[in-house]
């Protein structure tokens, strides 16, 4: 018979059959899409490499503090010339700084992610500029080179961009370049201002600079480092002070820019291969459950006379349909998938990372083959069987052991109990994430979120003087805000909590500890910011002793500080702070030393997953090399949002040139813990797919062994058996099942628990109250599954379930 022949009656066969030809299909197009989808961004993110030329040579250079075990990702300014040195293992080599800041472009300004950059920087990646020309030795302070994108959305071309004055950090560039679209970094880059090769701040204790490097052809990671082990041994010596602690290393940029996502992708990637397990499974329940309701009739086929090869092949042809149909929908799923997780994961993923990826196709094909050998196997398996049993016995109407016998109910009972186990880790690991939400959610910041409008302005300023006369501004513009309907209260910063601002680094305090004798690294360490009067007040932190800033705390006042609550214990146990000075290095001024006036309580700094830890708060007029760039915060008695136009006229008005971009102070929060928002809406949503499946194996199953038990059924109602005590009777098989896998499902979560315990806040992966929560959850609803099967074979009549025994 030919087997397009097979195909239209496997096709006929299957619209006979739509429920379950349909539960079918869309579990193996879930399976399929998933899967693709979720490799498709772990590729490109972790395993494929950059599209740079070469790039497979581009490192990332890092400082390593040999005695605290630790690296960082930034170089001192002093260091960078010795590296820049090590021409044994670099071929080109190049530091800079990247931030998003605002560039005055004509008579307006926007903010765009900037890097200043040494003029070897594109020598580095090999990058040949779209139009123009890349930076020569002579470019540093004059010249710049922006994106293919920043040119036709400011002067309408790349060429047009040629020759335009751009300004940059208070200093006019001129472009010279436009680059191609495919290059971005860092940070999806838009603008990139040249800077001399000799770095302006040259101390070895500030780690302000970022590095990277191209190594010399046939030069691998390991010699390099080597090479670099060598070099930190000999500054150490030169240097004990500053470097005697630390040495350097170089790590593939690939691998350093998707070092923060990488456990979390994989991890992910592995619940998702469990769902394609998962949905395997609960085909092949499916594939054996209708073909012993098939028995029969294949059984039939045969006494007519066919082979055991026309069985295989109808079967076959029947797989080969119903894979095909999954293929289609798991492709349009596949599709939609991976640009929602695109969407979503740029919150958090490296965006250079994520340029040009796409569905990967060498995946689809292998979660197609998966899915195609599952319904092969096991859609066949019975065929394979039909020539070997009792014709006669098969024949009967209801037959006692149709064509799969006790092995293949084993198989189909442990297929059920394995998606449990497999759906309950699952369960587990997205409730201990989801908890972990909560507890972030619950955390005390230390300072208010709600009605706060926050609005980044960048004044362009580069001589001291330009930095007053933008601390005058932002000041005058305070005064203005203030007097706007609605607003409580107005102040600006640079650091604010979960901001984008901010600095760090030791300090001083009095005579007892110094920066020029001793160790520098064994003095106290805080988080740096600087505020205007008021700043307090409007975010909600308290100030605990002493006084806020006020209108006095000028420039050419005594300067002074205000301390955190833990930094006040940690720098003054058992004694007063006040009155107290400190030096840090914030900035040049600071080291004259600052006067403690006022200790303020703490804040979750970095964001509500981050311990309150020591800081430190100058006034911004003592500090005007901090006031050029600065957030604004306003906050309101209604909607902040419904600020934004009013806010953002009063600063045009009085300043074109200031660039500005807003948010609130809820969406910076929100923000910055995206990345564990994002883990739990994808652990959560493969659990709870995980789980559908196995509810739908469950009631596969049953719905077969209730089938295969109906004469029994028939039976006990003959003798007198009520049908409570047969729906008992069911749904205690099912419960069986369902607490085996429960089990099984608790031992396997209780031995993956330590991948989870670094995503976790507040909770241990452990946790007692999500296990049982997630068991007390899921253990019903498995068992309830069997509830439709156990109504049904309770309402069995004894006379027609006898009749043909």
């Amino acid at each position: 018979m030919p087997f397009t022949y097979q195909l239209r009656y496997a096709s006929r066969m299957l619209r006979l059959n739509p429920g379950f030809a349909a539960i079918a299909i869309i579990t193996l197009a879930l399976g399929i899409g998933a899967t693709t989808a979720m490799f498709s961004v772990l590729d490109g993110v972790v395993l494929k490499s950059l599209r740079y030329p070469d790039v497979d040579r581009i490192v990332a250079v890092n400082t390593r503090f040999i005695n605290e075990g630790r690296s960082i990702p930034r170089e001192s300014g002093g260091d960078l010339e010795d590296l820049r040195a090590e021409t044994t293992s670099f071929e080109a080599f190049s530091f800079y700084q990247s931030w998003e800041q605002g560039v005055q472009v004509a008579k307006s300004a926007e903010f765009v992610q900037a890097s200043f950059v040494d003029t070897d920087f594109f020598h580095v990646f090999s990058i040949v500029p779209f139009a123009g020309r890349a930076f020569t030795p002579d470019d540093g302070g004059r010249a710049a080179v922006v994106s293919l994108a920043f040119a036709q959305r400011n002067y309408g071309s790349a060429s047009a961009a040629l020759g335009q004055t751009l300004g940059v950090g208070g200093t006019a560039y001129e472009i010279t370049g436009v680059l191609p679209a495919m290059f971005d970094f860092p940070d999806k880059g838009q603008v990139w201002a040249a800077v001399s090769t000799i770095p302006e701040n040259l101390t070895r204790s500030g780690y302000n600079y970022h590095a990277v490097a191209k190594l010399r052809n046939g030069v691998s990671v390991s010699a390099a480092n080597e090479h670099l082990q060598a070099l930190g041994s000999r500054l150490a010596a030169a240097f004990p002070r500053d470097d005697g602690n630390k040495t350097f290393t170089v790590n593939p940029l690939q691998d350093q820019l998707s070092a923060s996502v990488r456990s979390t992708l994989f991890i992910l990637m592995g619940a998702v291969g469990l769902v394609l397990l998962i949905a395997c499974a609960n085909v092949a329940n499916l594939m054996l459950a209708r073909a012993t309701a098939r028995s029969r009739e294949l059984a039939v086929r045969a006494a007519l006379g066919a082979s055991r090869a026309d069985l295989v092949t109808q079967l076959l042809a029947e797989s080969v349909v119903l894979a095909a149909l999954a293929a289609v929908l798991g492709i349009a799923l596949s599709v939609v998938a991976t640009k929602t997780l695109l969407s979503v994961g740029a919150q958090f993923v490296p965006v250079t990372l994520l340029a040009g990826i796409a569905l990967d196709w060498r995946v689809l094909a292998f979660a197609l083959a998966a899915a195609l050998l599952t319904s092969f196997l096991f859609g066949i398996a019975p065929a394979w069987q039909a020539t070997r049993v009792d014709l006669q016995d098969a024949l009967k109407q209801g037959g006692t052991r149709g064509l799969l016998g006790g092995g293949s109910s084993r198989l189909r009972s442990g297929l059920v109990v394995a998606q449990i186990a497999v759906s309950l880790v699952l369960a587990i690991g997205a409730g201990l994430l989801f908890r972990t939400l909560l507890a972030l959610h619950d955390a005390d910041l230390g300072y208010r979120t709600e009605g706060i409008l926050v609005a980044y302005a960048n004044m362009p300023a580069h001589t001291p003087a330009e930095y007053e006369e933008a601390g005058r501004f932002f000041d005058q513009l305070i005064g203005r805000l203030r007097q706007l309907p609605g607003v409580l209260g107005v102040a600006d910063a640079y650091g604010l909590p979960s901001g984008e601002l901010g600095s760090n680094g030791y300090l001083a305090v009095d005579a007892r500890q110094s920066f020029t004798t001793g160790d520098w690294r064994t003095l106290p360490h805080a988080d740096f910011s600087a505020a205007s009067p008021g700043y307090f007040s409007t975010i909600g932190m308290k100030v605990l002793r002493g006084r806020d800033f006020n209108e006095g705390d000028t420039s050419d006042r005594p300067l002074v500080v205000v301390i955190s609550e833990s930094l006040a214990r940690q720098a003054f146990p058992n004694e007063d702070p006040l009155g107290h000075r400190i030096v840090c290095g914030f900035d040049m001024v600071s080291m004259k030393g600052m006067t403690v006036v006022g200790v303020v309580s703490d804040v979750r700094q970095d964001s509500p997953a981050s311990q309150p830890g020591p800081g430190l708060y100058v006034p911004l007029d003592q500090h005007p090399q901090r006031a050029d760039q600065v957030e604004v915060v306003v906050r309101t008695s209604g909607n902040p949002d419904a600020m934004v136009p009013v806010v953002q006229k009063t600063i045009q008005e009085m300043n074109p040139q200031v660039a500005t971009k807003f948010t609130t102070m809820t969406e910076l929060v929100n923000d910055s813990v995206s990345a564990q928002r994002f883990r739990s809406a994808l652990a959560g949503s493969f659990a709870g797919l995980a789980l559908l499946l196995a509810i739908s194996g469950m009631y596969a199953v049953m719905s077969y062994v209730t089938t295969r038990r109906t004469s029994e059924f028939g039976l006990r109602s003959a003798l007198g058996a009520q049908p409570g005590s047969i729906v008992g009777l069911v749904l205690g098989d099912a419960a069986k099942m369902a607490m085996v896998g429960v089990i099984a499902g608790v031992l396997l979560s209780l031995a993956a628990s330590r991948l989870l315990q670094a995503m976790l806040f507040g909770l241990k992966s452990t946790d007692v109250v999500t296990y049982v929560g997630v068991v007390v959850v899921i253990l019903p609803i498995i068992v309830l599954a069997a509830a439709l099967p156990a109504w049904r074979s309770s309402r069995v009549d004894p006379m027609i379930a006898l009749r043909n025994e």
